[in-house]
């Protein structure tokens, strides 16, 4: 940061009110996404570079790595999931929808048989002697006139998408044979896709891996370890011992072990403190201007007790941890190998397929242990690949694991509801129209009522959204990873339920309310405002209403309308119109939700109405652009995204064969077709069930074993400088610690034998760990501790710019290097920057101005402290020396 910066920072008042419109407006241009160009200007408020480059919505996704490698990810699969789409409608849903056209099976508009029943009545007119009641004779399986006058309007109907439906072969077993062929070669070739789909994306990761190294590409995190009942060495000691027993040909090195310890009492006590302390403040105040307390005395002195008392606590906890006596580890450690080959092994190896993991589970109830888990003192340890450093809710590791239970069995059982809700609604609908208005409905109404269905199936999905999303932050997720595949997970699969499976399953329930079931459900699928009808619905309104909805999205457009008044708000100071002008944010969690939803909807769909298939692919493709579109022109720059979610959430995408499958095999069943039929759905059925206990990964991992052993053997030891950020310096009670160690050890690495001048260790962990209390837990909005959080990584940004560049800037003068600094100080890449993410409190969730203050006597000082760095040429001038230090006595 040059001079002339700094000034301009001390000038900024966050807490002007009414607020300027040319710097809200400086913000927003900063917080867009784009490439940053070489520029001294930036937002006083964050510290982000104001001149970007707007990037082309046509340019190549891999231009977007510098967002954190998920954003490139997300884009590649939604493409390659468009590109099976398409692929998929020609080779299946083409060609079937060709032959259910040929077919005409259903009820034509010029049946005389059936203008007769609809306008005389059938009772009195059956049987009747042409080939139009023998169709109708066929349709209905049965000669009995009592029967065809009681279904005869349940018949199918030769409307346009009827004709393109199962519905309309029902008859014709040659061509329910060859859609059952169709089934099986695109239930294979789906498979064979999703290993491509995973070859894709490894190769997209890896290219946004050759700039974006971090620390999880070498570190595993282990779950379910002892609490309270180990330590770094036996852990080591265990896992090389567990590593060398599966994989005797490689050697493996654990370089590190971070312990998440249990901080979750001190953490709650210093905000019950705060919150004490403040309570005690306002008395104080009100004591001073009107002579006397809000409170009574003895509520004051209750309060100045438990605050005594909280104080001791607080206290005996720091002894413990400065005395290195506090050893409350928690069921959570992140271990760091020495290369990628060794992480990449062991995950491999640990990586169990759905039914490996049943028997591991069963053998454990059974008190056998298996050859592929890993035992930690007599406990099965979970061995999965480390998020981000930053994503890690530290806070949340010492959480109970029954606490964590009972509220994500809350979450579920709020989801229940809201499913009932819906099935109560659409069961009463659909019995509404079955018992009392069938025989007066004519299409147009059949048609409207359908439509409602999807309507209210939609607005069920928004509130399942809103309360998945919501609860999701009070489930204390151990990461920010895991929070965000929970979410994403259960918004895929509820909602799949609630659009597809709950009226599937409300038609058959009325189907086998009376008479024979098979029977029934047959009807139930081919009839107006039927199964496929509403099916249908539902395909077209989740496929076009959604991207309408994400582009024209009210929220936006209201703080566009609020914008243009912030100038005479008094009520919003300068921090909170510098947040309206911020564009929405990026969540990766629902937009991954929303692509494989609508995957599975559509094989879901597809046997029994091809059409859908196409109607998917527009979906998914003007999806995909209305969110590159939003990203580059409208959003705000989202935070780094790992590549953690796309692994997890590739999953459910391997699923899917087994939805065409079964649904494929459900209909033969209803419509009865003959045996070689039913031989070839079961053997699809299988082949898609393979993915249970054969999965698609390991299929990946046989066919490019040359590719994936072929990684870049890059070692821990060589490259973690590089990084900003690590496990031990996140980690509240390792990270004054680790960060002063990282700083001594880079500084020696440039200037070899000169003298580091480090902080003393006393008192360091306490301080970060108020550090951690202070920076507050939020449940509002995930940005709202974003300026200190990201003013603290500027500082350190700040100081390692300065040991990568001191030999260059020796041979330079001093205005070089402070314009030189400014650039590197403010447009280093975005993945050096802290996400941030849904806490659950807030504590100091409105700025004041003296913790503003302390954030700038805190930058001072730390610019001061470059001096130590080298005293020839980086000591301040004497003008900026005596700015800061009238600067530090206006404070006091």
């Amino acid at each position: 940061m040059n001079q002339s910066q700094f000034l301009q920072t001390l000038n900024f008042d966050p807490l002007r009110s009414p607020p300027l419109r040319e710097i809200a407006l400086r913000h927003q241009r900063a917080t867009i996404c784009g490439l940053l160009i070489e520029s001294n200007d930036y937002c006083q408020c964050c510290g982000l570079g104001i001149h970007t480059q707007p990037i082309s919505l046509k340019a190549n996704i891999i231009n977007l790595a510098f967002l954190g490698q998920g954003i490139p990810l997300f884009y590649n699969v939604t493409f390659l999931i468009i590109l099976l789409t398409f692929i998929l409608f020609l080779i299946f849903g083409l060609p079937t929808i060709i032959f259910n056209f040929l077919a005409k099976n259903c009820v034509e508009q010029t049946n005389i048989a059936y203008s007769i029943f609809s306008t005389q009545g059938c009772s009195k007119n059956c049987p009747l002697e042409n080939d139009d009641f023998k169709q109708i004779q066929q349709l209905v399986s049965s000669s009995d006139c009592k029967l065809i006058c009681g279904h005869y309007q349940e018949l199918c109907l030769g409307t346009l998408l009827v004709k393109m439906s199962f519905s309309n072969k029902q008859l014709d077993n040659q061509l329910k044979l060859i859609q059952s062929l169709f089934v099986l070669g695109s239930v294979i070739f789906i498979k064979i896709y999703l290993v491509f789909i995973r070859e894709k994306q490894r190769i997209i990761e890896a290219e946004c891996d050759q700039e974006l190294i971090s620390p999880s590409d070498f570190t595993v995190m282990l779950n379910h370890l002892p609490e309270e009942d180990y330590n770094e060495k036996e852990l080591a000691n265990a896992l090389e011992q567990y590593c060398q027993k599966i994989d005797k040909q490689n050697k493996y090195e654990v370089i590190k072990i971070n312990i998440a310890y249990d901080i979750k009492s001190f953490v709650l006590k210093s905000r019950e403190k705060i919150k004490l302390e403040k309570i005690l403040q306002k008395e104080q105040k009100q004591y001073m201007k009107n002579q006397k307390y809000k409170r009574s005395k003895l509520e004051i002195e209750k309060i100045k007790l438990n605050l005594e008392q909280l104080k001791k606590e607080l206290t005996d906890i720091e002894q413990e941890i400065e005395n290195g006596s506090y050893r409350k580890t928690t069921s959570v450690a992140f271990i760091t190998f020495q290369t990628k080959q060794q992480l990449q092994k062991i995950i491999q190896q640990t990586k169990l397929s759905y039914w490996e993991q049943l028997l591991l589970h069963v053998r454990r109830l059974i008190q056998n242990k298996d050859k592929r888990g890993f035992y930690f003192k007599n406990k099965l340890i979970s061995i999965q690949r480390a998020p981000e450093p930053d994503d890690i809710f530290w806070e949340n590791c010492g959480i109970e694991n029954s606490i964590k239970i009972k509220r994500k069995f809350i979450s579920w059982l709020v989801v229940v509801i809201l499913l009932g809700i819906s099935f109560a609604t659409l069961y009463g609908l659909e019995n509404l129209q079955n018992k009392y208005l069938s025989n007066d409905l004519d299409f147009i109404t059949k048609t409207s009522i359908s439509l409602s269905k999807s309507l209210i199936i939609t607005i069920v999905d928004a509130l399942i959204y809103y309360f998945i999303t919501l609860l999701a932050n009070h489930e204390r997720h151990v990461t920010k990873t895991h929070q965000d595949t929970s979410v994403a997970q259960k918004l895929c699969c509820v909602q799949f339920v609630n659009s597809c499976f709950l009226l599937l399953l409300i038609h058959l329930i009325i189907a086998g309310q009376d008479g024979d079931f098979m029977e029934k459900s047959k009807f139930a699928i081919q009839k107006q405002g039927g199964v496929a009808d509403d099916l249908l619905f539902v395909c077209c309104m989740n496929a076009l209403f959604t991207p309408f909805t994400a582009f024209f999205n009210p929220v936006y457009f209201i703080k566009k309308l609020q914008q243009i008044f912030i100038e005479t708000n008094k009520n919003l100071n300068q921090l909170e119109a510098n947040k309206l002008f911020e564009g929405p944010q990026v969540l990766l969690y629902d937009q991954y939700a929303f692509v494989y939803k609508t995957t599975w909807i559509t094989l879901f769909l597809a046997p029994l109405t091809p059409i859908c298939i196409f109607i998917n692919w527009i979906g998914l493709s003007l999806y995909y652009w209305i969110q590159k579109y939003l990203l580059l022109r409208r959003n705000s720059k989202p935070p780094f995204q790992s590549s953690h979610l796309d692994r997890e959430m590739i999953t459910l995408l391997d699923l899917s064969p087994i939805l065409l499958a079964g649904i494929q095999f459900w209909i033969d069943e209803i419509y009865v077709s003959n045996y070689l039929s039913h031989s070839i759905n079961i053997g699809t059925l299988v082949i898609a069930g393979l993915e249970l206990i054969f999965p698609s990964y390991r299929i990946h991992q046989i066919l490019y074993k040359n590719q994936l052993d072929d990684v870049e053997n890059q070692r821990y030891s060589d490259v973690h400088f590089r990084f900003p950020t690590d496990y031990d310096r996140t980690n509240p009670l390792t990270s004054e610690q680790a960060t002063q160690e990282f700083i001594k050890k880079k500084f020696q690495q440039v200037n070899g034998s000169l003298t580091f001048a480090r902080h003393s260790r006393k008192h360091s962990t306490k301080r970060s760990l108020r550090q951690y209390v202070l920076k507050g837990i939020q449940d509002v909005n995930i940005n709202k501790s974003r300026i200190k959080i990201l003013k603290k990584k500027l500082q350190t940004a700040y100081k390692l710019k300065l040991f990568q560049n001191v030999q260059i800037q020796q041979e330079t003068n001093y205005k070089e290097s402070d314009h030189e600094d400014s650039i590197n100080t403010f447009n280093f890449p975005i993945y050096q920057r802290a996400p941030n993410y849904n806490f659950s409190r807030v504590i100091n969730q409105f700025p004041n101005y003296s913790q503003y203050n302390s954030d700038l006597t805190n930058r001072s000082s730390s610019i001061s402290s470059t001096r130590q760095l080298n005293a020839q040429k980086y000591q301040l001038t004497t003008k900026r020396t005596s700015q800061i230090q009238s600067f530090r006595i206006q404070l006091q």
